[in-house]
């Protein structure tokens, strides 16, 4: 898997890709390249125990 940063008109995303290059997650956008790199950097920090909360419809 890897990050891929990317510029998208006066923004900048992010998108982390698997072994296939298929996207499996996406974030928001970025006024920045340092906020879009830092995003990347708190979503590296996950880990296992990282809670899953389901939002009830």
């Amino acid at each position: 898997m890897y990050f891929e940063i990317y510029p998208s008109g006066f923004y900048w995303r992010w998108r982390l890709k698997g072994a296939n290059h298929e996207i499996i997650a996406s974030g928001e956008a970025y006024t920045n390249k340092d906020g879009c790199l830092h995003a990347i950097e708190l979503m590296k920090q996950t880990t296992l125990y990282t809670p899953v909360y389901e939002r009830q419809a």
